[in-house]
């Protein structure tokens, strides 16, 4: 449902905003991250969440409890779910590619 809504929005014209350098910033400074990591998860999560969804995350992250319900009562429960799924996987998923990435280039 999330991606059909997404699309449209895309097809008409729509442009979605999605505050990637805050969401690397709040990453980072939540947690033990690298930059490039959160940047990858930043870009996954603008691709896998709709823009509420998102948005979100990064007030989790900051730890706005206001912003966070505010956001939250605007969620469906799937986009709820999977905010919260994205976050337990997106950045662990990423630290791999990364380090795969890295390991190719040193061969």
């Amino acid at each position: 449902m999330v991606a059909l809504a997404l699309a449209f929005q895309a097809h008409a014209g729509v442009k979605l905003k999605y505050d990637i350098e805050g969401f690397v910033a709040s990453c980072m400074a939540s947690g033990d991250l690298s930059r490039a990591v959160c940047e990858c998860t930043a870009k996954k999560a603008s691709q896998e969440l709709s823009p509420t969804g998102f948005d979100f995350l990064v007030a989790t992250l900051r730890k706005e409890k206001e912003k966070s319900l505010e956001l939250r009562r605007k969620l469906g429960q799937d986009e709820l779910l999977n905010a919260g799924m994205f976050m337990s996987r997106g950045p662990a998923l990423c630290a791999r590619e990364l380090d795969q990435k890295q390991k190719g280039h040193k061969k």
